[in-house]
């Protein structure tokens, strides 16, 4: 399987080839297409790797090469899983700048089906007007969605979901749509999905399913270790935590380097933010900072409580959480900064916790 194959890409129901990549790309004045455009080069250019920027799931965020034979057999894997012929349609809503984005291009060109494009922004779907079997969209994507335009969801045929965890609200609404909704696992590293769990329908589950040919294992840490032949040469170790079943399904529990160890008591931020999401209608994230005690858990809500309203959450937060668990004081904060990928920037709220709890109210 090599580049040499793939000839031409049907983007917008017209047909790109080598030769007009290079006329158009000065021209083109929407952005979306631009960005295809721009890979193309790279894709069809002589170097057998493209480099790209991991997210940080196995470490701290780097460049990496990635071969263009392995990003041909995940699309493989993606379009036979789906089922992706030449007369299906694809939908583009992510930038090509990312692996997910990329991807979506790759899958277009092996699969010899059309792509279509659209605007990247958090409503995705506003001006889409045609229906698609396949798309994939992060989180804040499908969540603009179905409050501003759920009618357009059912325009997918199957959708992929990844990037960052989903919260409960946006899975329970995705129960009412048509399409066949689906959470993915992945990274840079394993170039895209290399799991899947089922959303909605009778067959959802709690449970990722490596995709065929992927085998995962557990490391000491309890952290999730994938052996991916066709996609890398070396064992991928990632630092999120997980637990597995007899038959190989996987549940992410959190990343290792999020654990807060308080009272020696292992917290496990993730575990408990899914646990309280559905008392907090807005964005929220327990961290921890040092305390007389050690690490201690806190409680950072992106949106100002008053008296009473803080002490009915208080009380239903203790309802919901083991003892150990309960954050030592809750604080409001103006933003919680994100990651360009839609997940909280732990890190960032680590290094910069005491400057934020300065501009902070702050309640114990």
């Amino acid at each position: 399987m090599s580049t040499a194959q793939l000839n031409d890409l049907k983007l917008n129901h017209m047909f790109i080839d080598q030769k007009s990549v290079f006329m158009a790309i000065d021209s083109e004045e929407d952005p979306v297409i631009k960005e295809v455009l721009e890979f193309l080069l790279l894709w069809f250019g002589p170097d057998e790797y493209i480099v790209q920027q991991t997210s940080g799931s196995t470490g701290i965020p780097k460049p990496i090469r990635i071969s263009k034979k392995n990003m041909l057999h995940s699309a493989a894997m993606t379009n036979s899983f789906f089922g992706l012929k030449k007369d299906s349609v694809a939908l583009l809503c992510l930038s090509p700048q990312y692996i997910a984005g990329k991807m979506m291009v790759v899958r277009a060109l092996l699969g010899g089906f059309n792509l279509i494009t659209t605007s990247l922004h958090a409503n995705p779907l506003a001006k889409l007007t045609e229906k698609v079997d396949f798309a994939a969209m992060v989180p804040l994507q499908v969540s603009e969605t179905l409050n501003k335009n759920p009618e357009k969801m059912n325009f997918i045929g199957s959708l992929i979901i990844g990037g960052s965890p989903l919260d409960q609200k946006t899975e329970q609404m995705l129960q009412h749509v048509t399409t066949s909704c689906w959470h993915t696992y992945g990274m840079t590293e394993t170039i895209s999905h290399i799991a899947l769990r089922k959303l909605n329908g009778h067959d959802k589950s709690i449970w990722f399913s490596p995709l065929e040919g992927i085998s995962i294992s557990i490391d000491e840490r309890q952290c999730l270790v994938v052996d991916a032949p066709t996609l890398s040469n070396e064992l991928i170790i990632t630092n999120d935590l997980v637990r597995m079943d007899t038959s190989g399904r996987f549940q992410i529990i959190g990343r290792a380097d999020d654990v807060i160890i308080h009272a020696g008591h292992k917290i496990h931020p993730a575990v408990v933010e899914q646990k309280i999401a559905h008392l907090i209608p807005y964005p929220f994230v327990l961290v921890s900072k040092q305390g007389s005690a050690g690490e201690e858990p806190i409680l950072l809500i992106q949106h100002e409580y008053h008296v009473r309203e803080l002490f009915l959450l208080w009380q239903q937060v203790s309802r919901e959480l083991a003892s150990y668990e309960l954050p030592r004081s809750i604080e409001f904060i103006e933003q919680i900064p994100m990651l360009p990928s839609g997940k909280t920037d732990r890190q960032k709220l680590k290094v910069a916790h005491g400057s934020a709890s300065e501009n902070s109210d702050k309640v114990s």
